[in-house]
């Protein structure tokens, strides 16, 4: 007995295929029109809510009302306004001077201290004499000697003992010893410096023991009761001013004070660089407030 088998015919493969792409294909595009359909979605939340709040802000800017204005008022006064020229200038001081050894020779004393007052005649700094203090002596007893044969000439010249010569010779002896005390007691002096007015000495530039040659810088010396304040104004405004006008002055090295003088000097001459005349004023300064160097800002009253 014979077995028979019976093959069916096999199926096609790309019939299989092309039947399980046709799902994948419409499952894709539901998903992307899903993903825009979400995305207009919460674009147009987005829209709505803003356009809820400008809607909300725009209602409450019309419904609200502006505080009232603030208003003040003041009585109406009449003043005079003077005209004035403004300028910016320098303040200097109406006495100063750089104190200086004229001789050269060894600090032996320094007769003040920085910064503080000092009266005309007092010692600044003494320079070592010692060797002029010794000329000195025996200069004078040259003096003594030649005063006493002086004398003893014009003695005997009287009773016609010696000749007008002999007496005139002792004579110039003398004089020349007198002037050579007179020279070493001016060059002791000379080593002993002195404030030649009152004012305020300032920083020394000098030490006990130093030796300084002479023009040697030792002190500057400054009178601040009153000070200077030089300043330009432009040629076209010469006619307007005068000698005596009133003069304010204010500077930013102290705030919320004014100072007040008078216009005390017109320059003569024109600077021809930039046509401008130079003026002075004289401020009071009794506290020494104003230094020597400061800016000011400088108002001519007319």
């Amino acid at each position: 007995m014979q077995t028979v088998i019976t093959k069916s015919p096999a199926r096609p493969a790309n019939v299989s295929s092309s039947t399980s792409a046709a799902p994948k294909r419409r499952s894709s595009k539901k998903a992307i029109f899903l993903v825009i359909l979400g995305l207009v979605g919460v674009f147009l939340l987005i829209f709505g809510t803003t356009a809820l709040q400008i809607v909300a802000m725009i209602s409450a800017g019309k419904s609200m009302v502006p505080p009232p204005t603030t208003v003040t008022s003041a009585t109406v006064q009449q003043a005079n306004w003077a005209p004035t020229l403004s300028a910016v200038g320098s303040i200097t001081p109406v006495q100063g001077a750089t104190i200086s050894a004229e001789l050269p020779g060894m600090v032996a004393e320094i007769g003040f201290e920085s910064g503080r007052p000092v009266k005309k005649g007092d010692l600044l700094v003494k320079l070592d004499s010692s060797a002029e203090q010794a000329q000195l002596r025996s200069a004078q007893a040259d003096f003594e000697l030649m005063k006493a044969e002086y004398e003893r000439s014009q003695n005997l010249a009287k009773r016609n003992v010696i000749s007008k010569a002999e007496a005139d010779a002792a004579a110039a002896k003398f004089s020349q010893a007198k002037a050579a005390v007179e020279n070493m007691q001016s060059v002791i002096d000379k080593k002993e410096i002195r404030a030649p007015f009152d004012g305020i000495a300032g920083i020394r530039e000098v030490n006990p023991g130093q030796m300084v040659p002479a023009g040697q810088k030792l002190v500057t010396l400054q009178a601040l009761d009153k000070v200077f304040v030089d300043f330009s104004l432009p040629q076209q405004d010469l006619g307007k001013v005068e000698v005596g006008l009133p003069v304010k002055m204010t500077t930013d090295a102290i705030e919320g004070r004014e100072f007040t003088g008078n216009l005390s000097a017109i320059n003569s001459a024109i600077d021809p660089a930039t046509r401008a005349v130079s003026l002075q004023a004289t401020i009071d300064n009794a506290d020494h407030a104003l230094r020597a160097g400061m800016f000011a800002q400088v108002e001519v009253l007319l």
